[in-house]
């Protein structure tokens, strides 16, 4: 699997903090994310959707960082943790 810049949801906290990526946010929002940073070959939906849900599940893995607060209906948020300059 390609890795996409740092890593997509890294790449993702700091679109957030950047204002290029709007919360609440959603799969669509990414896929826009991946587009406009040119990254080939794109993520499928799958990977999109599990990336997101792995990132704010509080059962899936331990050692996987929780980046995002599921708002539910495939809306996410940033946890307050990832938000500010240093995860530019």
């Amino acid at each position: 699997m390609a890795k996409y810049g740092r890593g997509l949801n890294r790449e993702i906290v700091a679109a957030v903090n950047k204002g290029t990526v709007v919360e609440p946010f959603s799969r669509t929002d990414v896929k826009n994310l991946v587009r406009k940073k040119g990254w080939l070959p794109a993520p499928t939906d799958n990977y999109i959707n599990v990336t997101l849900a792995n990132a704010s599940s509080k059962t899936h893995s331990l050692t996987y960082k929780k980046f995002f607060i599921s708002e539910g209906k495939g809306l996410y948020r940033l946890r307050n943790q990832y938000r500010g300059e240093d995860w530019l």
